[in-house]
């Protein structure tokens, strides 16, 4: 707070004296949502980040209940998935403007939706033990890494004129479906890990549909060569 008041002075110059009112907003928000590249980017990056909320929702129970995983432990192994997040999102700022961050996020989406099968088919199966779902559980988060930072700036990048409306509009639609998802993963419940794997895979593979069925690549999308 302190930081915004003194050091971040607004940027934008504004319209002085013109007043909020709710009919340029939704006109905002509706060009927005009819924007065919817009809306993609923010399903996929949703739709992705909605497989992790499946897994924040249900990771204790399968953790803790299913796998005798220590109380104690499981702040570790959520740790380490949420590291992998965190790592590969620096990975991300370091090859984006080399490789072009479309490419980094649709490459990324195909593995974490082998991750999300592979997970699937260790819940169904049994094969792995506790290691088959938690493996495959970190290539997912750890994905986000490359496919949410990528979906949100590709997204905003055409929308600087309503950045405001294009961030707030990113943020609910991304949220919605990922509380869609966590709450699947308590209606599903059955005792098993398979309600948070089928949520996760479901995710895991929707979110290359969307990008392929919604999303046209762009020169600045492709990168340099």
């Amino acid at each position: 707070l302190l930081a915004v008041h003194f050091a971040l002075p607004e940027s934008h110059p504004g319209s002085p004296g013109a007043p909020l009112a709710l009919g340029p907003v939704l006109r905002g928000y509706g060009a927005l949502m009819v924007d065919r590249r817009y809306m993609g980017l923010a399903l996929t990056g949703g739709v992705s980040m909605a497989g992790m909320f499946a897994y924040i929702a249900g990771s204790p129970f399968v953790f803790i209940e299913l796998n005798r995983v220590p109380a104690e432990y499981y702040g570790l192994l959520f740790g380490t998935n949420a590291g992998g997040f965190i790592l590969l999102s620096q990975v991300n700022g370091r090859f984006a403007h080399r490789l072009g961050p479309e490419r980094l996020m649709r490459w990324a989406g195909l593995v974490q939706a082998g991750a999300g099968l592979v997970l699937l088919a260790s819940a169904w199966s049994g094969a792995g033990g506790f290691l088959g779902i938690l493996l495959p559980l970190f290539v997912y988060i750890a994905c986000l890494g490359f496919i949410m930072p990528n979906a949100a700036a590709l997204a905003m990048a055409p929308h600087g004129q309503r950045a405001g409306a294009a961030s707030a509009l990113l943020g609910t639609l991304q949220f919605t479906i990922a509380a869609l998802a966590s709450s699947l993963v308590g209606l599903l419940h059955d005792g098993t890990a398979l309600p948070m794997t089928a949520i996760i895979a479901l995710c895991g593979l929707t979110a290359p549909v969307l990008y392929r069925s919604l999303i046209r690549p762009t020169p600045f999308a492709r990168g340099a060569r």
